[in-house]
């Protein structure tokens, strides 16, 4: 059997595709003209949901050949048209939750960035300004009230972190689960308006539909507590950037901080200019661990979509 690997997938999955595959081919930024031609030669593809990867989408597979599995090593599918896949009789495999501790510990890296000042004391310090009295209006995170907008993997991994580390309170907004699942998960499920109005953070980690894109708009920011911190670890284009820029320089919310733009690569925004924003390059789901564990967590299941029998000592078997 042979393998395609067209993105940078850990080397610890790469080891697990040498253990089974004949040959394991890897041609990172590969043109779509390219991929179409060659993909029907293999029996596997393995990318992320990334740029490196590129849209899968008609006519790619049109010569598809002997093509039986996409195996995406990460979260996300807006990239890939699932129907056309299907169609092709081509199965598509993602790995939700594989980042989902990373995704959320970076989310609270964000929030302490925002709640301490710890990136404007810095740049402050490098600039030989010693202001040990200029943060005083900084808070501590116990006893105040976080707004969870999607309660999936990694929703619920920040509010497991946030309860039991620093003793905030949850709300959780997501139309796909019940009161019995967000309470389970500690969390406690309300209307959008009410999470909105009550939290003062609210953490965003919601897929990018149709549904929420720029769901948190001109008018969500505004109903948001006065002083509250704005986080998004999921999809850019679910906030709209133009009124966050609004509500930051006009002081209605503390500190905004993106780990995801509408717009990537991003090199240059409005919201650059504040002193009240952070941004990083989405790369919260970026870590050794998280990278390792999706490396050989999707080559194991693609390769028991294609009825191989993995090895007990195989090292992914367990992840």
């Amino acid at each position: 059997m042979k393998a395609l690997v067209i993105d940078r997938i850990h080397e610890d999955g790469i080891d697990v595709l040498n253990q089974y595959f004949e040959t394991v081919d890897i041609h990172h930024n590969i043109s779509r003209k390219e991929l179409a031609a060659i993909v029907g030669d293999y029996d596997m593809l393995i990318g992320r949901a990334a740029p490196a990867t590129g849209v899968i989408e008609k006519p790619t597979l049109e010569d598809s050949g002997k093509l039986k599995v996409i195996g995406i090593a990460s979260v996300g599918l807006d990239q890939f048209d699932q129907e056309y896949i299907e169609s092709k009789g081509i199965k598509l495999i993602n790995l939700p939750g594989v980042n989902s501790i990373s995704v959320a510990e970076h989310t609270v890296t964000l929030l302490l960035c925002g709640m301490r000042y710890i990136l404007l004391a810095y740049e402050q310090m490098k600039k030989g300004i010693w202001n040990k009295h200029g943060f005083n209006e900084a808070l501590e995170l116990n006893g105040k009230t976080i707004g969870i907008i999607g309660f999936g993997n990694t929703g619920k991994a920040v509010s497991q972190i946030v309860r039991s580390g620093f003793g905030m309170n949850v709300l959780a907004y997501d139309p796909y689960i019940n009161k019995q699942e967000a309470s389970s998960n500690r969390g406690t499920l309300v209307s959008l308006e009410e999470l909105l109005s009550s939290s003062d953070v609210v953490s965003i980690h919601a897929p990018l539909t149709d549904e929420t894109y720029h769901m948190i708009g001109e008018g969500e920011l505004k109903s948001m507590k006065k002083g509250a911190i704005l986080l998004n670890s999921a999809r850019g284009g679910i906030v709209d950037e133009d009124a966050l820029y609004q509500v930051l320089s006009n002081r209605h919310l503390r500190f905004a901080g993106l780990d995801v733009q509408e717009q990537e690569p991003c090199y240059e925004s409005p919201l650059f200019s504040l002193d009240n924003f952070i941004a990083t390059p989405h790369i919260a789901g970026l870590t050794e661990d998280a990278l390792s564990r999706a490396g050989k967590r999707v080559a194991v299941e693609c390769l028991q979509y294609l009825g191989v029998e993995i090895k007990e000592d195989t090292d992914a078997v367990s992840t």
